[in-house]
């Protein structure tokens, strides 16, 4: 679908998580990103479905690989700084984010994903100014979710009007687009217009099942809506939820110290 470019000009006119999402696959190719080598690209991948696993001190081992083989990839900097903030380290992090956005100054998966940690780190102005440079990046092919991220960083800065312009503008390209749903719901919530808040959130709940967070927001809705039936129904959704996380949870260590 081509990008209305009605769009592009007000987002680089005003420099436009909910949080951020990260963007997509550092694997993906944009027009400003070089290539990366086949070597390092198995160990970026290695690295990505280690992260999808959980073992973080894994996927940073064959980032490092990645950046070793290829340290003009951008998609190995991204892929050894989201290592790097998975195990807490979030200046190391935010330096190879900046140092994938100097190879490639103009690839959207980059400056979306630089733009993420930006917000992330407090850093408002420049994240927008970071989604705004993605979203002019002609080949990239996720504007929406730069879109959707610059709509939830300027909804963290209190910035209501350049967020819900921005959400909109990614239901706009994405009509089904999860974060701007959740986020315009936020919005009408704070606003307090329960009707049109509940209305956004039943379009996010036809696309996929609500987080715990969404589901939060729900019995707030309908309880600002004093609909106390489908209150009660989120409320007994969030209860099954905590209960499926618990029983998935590994059990602690209570027993007596090793020795």
């Amino acid at each position: 679908m081509p990008r209305p470019k009605f769009l592009l000009g007000w987002v680089l006119a005003t420099l436009v998580l909910g949080g951020c999402a990260a963007g997509p696959s550092p694997r993906s190719a944009s027009g400003g990103e070089p290539q990366t080598s086949p070597i390092a690209q198995r160990s970026i991948n290695t690295a990505q479905a280690q992260l999808e696993r959980g073992d973080a001190e894994g996927a940073l081992a064959e980032a490092e690989l990645a950046v070793k083989s290829d340290p003009r990839s951008p998609s190995a900097y991204l892929t050894r700084g989201a290592a790097l903030e998975a195990l807490g380290r979030a200046l190391e992090a935010g330096e190879d984010y900046q140092r994938a956005a100097r190879i490639a100054p103009r690839s959207g998966p980059v400056l979306n994903a630089y733009g993420a940690w930006l917000c992330r780190a407090g850093r408002t102005d420049e994240a927008l100014k970071a989604f705004s440079d993605a979203i002019a990046d002609e080949a990239y092919r996720q504007p929406t979710q730069a879109l959707a991220n610059a709509g939830s960083c300027a909804a963290e800065a209190g910035r209501v009007e350049q967020a819900e312009f921005n959400f909109r503008a990614a239901l706009t390209l994405s009509p089904q687009s999860i974060q701007a749903l959740s986020g315009m719901a936020r919005l009408e919530h704070r606003r307090g217009d329960s009707l049109k808040a509940r209305a956004f959130l039943q379009r996010r709940e036809a696309v996929a099942p609500l987080t715990a967070a969404e589901l939060a927001l729900a019995i707030e809705i309908e309880t600002a809506a004093g609909d106390v039936r489908a209150a009660t129904r989120y409320r007994n959704q969030l209860a099954t939820l905590a209960a499926e996380f618990e029983a998935s949870s590994p059990p602690s260590d209570t027993g007596s110290s090793r020795q």
